[in-house]
């Protein structure tokens, strides 16, 4: 009897207790480290945490040979990889996604600096080339990566939406290409989404929630963008067309909202960054031949008032984890606002980087990204707790040892019998 209560007292108390509090699922899971840094709401943004950080070194690399025996003009517009602070003149009201310091930039012609409507920086050059003669650009960046997140914003702290300021023409009040904000069946669809919510956070989630729900990712589509009505309409797209949407979704709620273009470092969100490990992406043309391992990617920032830019993903919402008002420390961010064209000259791109603008298909070029990690501050992982395992091992003892007993009685009464 007291070895069955023993048993009892085992399996049904500390057992338990092992199973529902030390989950497996938490192995792979991280927390916050130390005290994550608050803003203050002095530049206009506020209530966001830094959880994690990464510091890389990026070096890029750009060449491009001219190939024809007659003379070709190229005009080249490269991104910036622009600061995305608080305080930053170039993006007002951002939360520290990207942190940049250019260590230097060769550019082997003359070169200057473009600053579009979107405050996007880009270096911009030209030349006219004979054949085999070349054109270089060769830059090196400290980029700091902060993963930020909006948790539990008090609806006490949003401020009021001014319609007449310059943000809501540049990121909510045109129907544009792509982005189709008159039209009445995204009016409705979008009306239909939110239903009675007010706060423009609530709205945002829903509308998050409903393309996560309702939209299939398919990476077999052309590059050319679709745009948020064809994404409706057919129920799919890719990560441009997932962000077009939302965009387009919020902007008839009348919440500025933008595309945010780059590339993902790496694919997998569990990835964490160690000390010297390097990645190496690349696009080049040789002949007839071009290949890209590069992982572009788009996502979407919207603005609520005192608290400022918002960062979602709804192409990773399938993942484990969440991307709803959050951003990792795994994409460099090269564009925001939408298309760009370069000045006088009508060729678009969704992806800067490189753009180059020529009059025949006559050249070779390649272009690499060398990304390394110089310094990182990662929450660290749930460790496997050694408590978990006694638990555990003294249920399967007790378990083992409530059978022998059984055994045991049983063969004694048919013994006695």
């Amino acid at each position: 009897m007291k070895v069955k209560s023993v048993f009892f007292i085992v399996y049904f108390f500390f057992l338990p207790i092992a199973i529902t509090g030390y989950s497996p699922s938490l192995l792979s899971s991280t927390t916050n480290y130390g005290n994550p840094f608050i803003s203050s709401p002095d530049y206009g943004v506020s209530n966001y945490n830094i959880t994690q950080s990464v510091k890389y070194q990026v070096e890029i690399n750009f060449t491009l040979t001219h190939k024809s025996i007659s003379s070709r003009s190229y005009w080249f517009q490269f991104t910036r990889l622009n600061d995305r602070l608080p305080n930053s003149t170039l993006t007002p009201y951002c939360a520290p996604y990207q942190e940049s310091e250019i260590l230097y930039s060769n550019i082997n012609v003359p070169s200057y600096l473009l600053r579009d409507e979107f405050n996007n920086t880009y270096d911009l050059f030209n030349d006219t080339l004979n054949y085999n003669e070349q054109i270089t650009l060769d830059q090196l960046y400290n980029i700091t990566l902060n993963e930020v997140s909006f948790n539990n914003i008090n609806e006490m702290d949003i401020g009021t939406y001014n319609l007449s300021e310059n943000i809501f023409d540049l990121y909510c009040n045109r129907s544009e290409l792509y982005y189709e904000r008159n039209n009445p069946t995204l009016i409705s669809a979008s009306n239909s989404i939110v239903g009675s919510s007010v706060s423009p956070i609530e709205k945002a989630e829903k509308i998050y929630n409903w393309i996560a729900d309702n939209i299939t990712y398919n990476d077999a589509l052309p590059e050319q963008e679709k745009g948020a009505l064809w994404a409706y309409n057919n129920k799919q797209g890719d990560c441009s067309e997932y962000s077009s949407l939302m965009v387009t979704l919020l902007r008839i709620q009348n919440i500025p909202a933008r595309k945010v273009i780059g590339f993902c470092i790496s694919d997998n969100p569990a990835t964490r960054p160690v000390m010297g490990k390097e990645w190496i992406f690349t696009r080049s043309k040789t002949g007839e031949i071009s290949s890209t391992d590069f992982l572009g990617h788009a996502w979407v920032e919207y603005y609520v008032p005192n608290i400022g830019w918002i960062a979602c993903d709804p192409t990773w919402h399938e993942s484990s984890y969440e991307y709803f008002n959050r951003i990792d420390y795994l994409r460099l961010n090269l564009n925001i606002g939408q298309w760009f064209s370069i000045p006088l000259l009508p060729d678009e791109s969704e992806f800067p980087h490189p753009c180059i603008v020529y009059q025949e298909d006559l050249f070779d070029y390649s272009y690499q990204v060398k990304i390394t990690v110089v310094g990182a501050n990662l929450a660290p992982l749930a460790e496997f707790p050694l408590l978990f395992l006694v638990f555990i091992g003294i249920g399967v003892a007790a378990v083992l040892l409530t059978i022998i007993l059984i055994m045991k009685r049983s063969g004694k009464k048919n013994f006695y019998e």
